[in-house]
């Protein structure tokens, strides 16, 4: 089954925050209740991580750029002629 865009993005940010914040800190639980996809944790995930420090907010942000960019699964998902629900392996 192909994983959501939206539950791949929450997770590589709820990764980028542990590995940044620790698994205690609030923007890292709320970024995994998101990955759900809980409307209700979306929004308050963005509300949490606009309240970051822009540095800190920019480092987060690239972290979980390049967590999305390295995952294999999810290019091969979107990939034109792709076989869909399956993978080459």
């Amino acid at each position: 089954m192909i994983t959501p865009p939206e539950s791949r993005f929450f997770a590589a940010l709820a990764a980028a925050l542990v590995a940044r914040l620790g698994d205690e800190h609030a923007c890292a639980k709320l970024a995994a209740a998101a990955a759900s996809g809980d409307p209700a944790a979306v929004a308050e995930t963005q509300r949490a991580l606009a309240a970051l420090p822009e540095a800190e907010r920019d480092a987060v942000l690239a972290e979980a750029h390049r967590r999305l960019r390295e995952d294999v699964a999810a290019i091969w998902d979107f990939l034109p002629g792709a076989p869909s629900q399956t993978r080459p392996n």
